[in-house]
């Protein structure tokens, strides 16, 4: 009987799941939420119940090399994301065991989201609310507010969801930028220009991050990026807060270098806690950007789907690292 192990979610069923691993005839499904509330989040109290699993699915469980060296027979470790950072890739490769991902469930969703948090920072939304709700709005205080088809919008990273937000924003902006080193079909996008990572964040008037968290990103806007940047730009970050070091961006606020940021993600997704939560020209909501209704649905399939397509047939049908 293969054995599939679902270490936390949070979502209020697990129905489409259950509809998925129909396709399984003999299967046994340990959920650990039934166990601990939340689920099981840490390696050593997780480490009991994979040994023998046949497959591992997680949504925020910190699965490290420890985790992987003690399952003796996994196939596939399937998250309920598109990022994989919580994961120890190298190690599960090592194993033979695959990391599924979804890559594609919730496109529209953050890129609406990122656009939001555009728009919300051209145009002084919050910070215009904030102040009328204190009984303080003046228009001096919300200054300066520019023409969006003036400027210059750049998308750092030129995935799924950055070239979502491109198709929509294209019409708002004077000129689209985009840093990418690693996409190669640049030529299908003339209307686009593809700059290295100095030139595109230093005529850029909005910023937006659209990339994955690793070695090579974590921390890229830093204090020496932000030294690039015109005065007064704009940051969104709908990725991962790994992406920017905080402390920088605090000093890049505080002189004014940063004008706006509009955030769905932080570093330690402790948003009630974070510094940025009280600064004035900051808007943060609580990485809730990849959310809906459809989005969830989908999510919840596509990660079931992944493992039973590994376990009838070998893989999943999205794969984040390669055997």
């Amino acid at each position: 009987m293969m054995k599939i192990v679902i270490a936390d979610y949070y979502y209020p069923n697990l129905n489409e799941e259950y509809k998925v691993f129909e396709r399984l005839a003999e299967v046994e499904i340990v959920d650990l939420t039934k166990i601990a509330e939340g689920g099981i989040k840490e390696p050593d109290a997780l480490i009991p119940y994979v040994k023998d699993a046949d497959a591992l699915i997680v949504q925020f469980a910190a699965i490290d090399k420890s985790v992987i060296d003690s399952m003796e027979r996994c196939k596939v470790i399937a998250r309920y994301a598109i990022g994989v950072d919580t994961i120890d890739i190298e190690a599960a490769a090592a194993k033979g065991i695959y990391v599924a991902n979804v890559p594609d469930y919730c496109i529209g969703e953050v890129a609406d989201t990122a656009i939001a948090h555009m728009m919300n920072a051209q145009r002084k939304i919050t910070l215009a609310n904030r102040l009328l709700l204190a009984k303080e709005f003046d228009m001096d205080k919300i200054r300066p507010i520019r023409r969006m088809e003036h400027e210059v919008l750049c998308l750092i990273g030129f995935g799924h969801i950055a070239r979502n937000v491109a198709a929509k924003m294209k019409a708002f902006f004077q000129e689209i930028v985009i840093y990418d080193p690693y996409f190669k079909d640049c030529a299908s996008y003339p209307e686009f220009r593809f700059l290295g990572f100095e030139e595109a964040v230093s005529g850029a008037d909005v910023i937006s991050l659209h990339v994955p968290l690793n070695g090579s990103t974590m921390h890229m806007l830093s204090e020496d990026a932000f030294r690039m940047m015109k005065d007064g730009v704009v940051i969104v970050n709908t990725a991962r807060g790994g992406l920017i070091d905080e402390a920088a961006l605090i000093k890049a606020l505080d002189s004014g270098k940063v004008g706006y940021c509009g955030l769905d993600v932080v570093s330690t997704e402790d948003f009630e806690h974070s510094p940025l939560l009280s600064k004035e020209h900051v808007l943060l909501t609580p990485h809730m950007g990849w959310c809906s209704e459809e989005a969830v649905v989908e999510l919840q399939r596509k990660t079931a789907e992944n493992v039973v397509e590994t376990l009838l047939h070998g893989k999943p049908a999205y794969c984040a690292n390669k055997l």
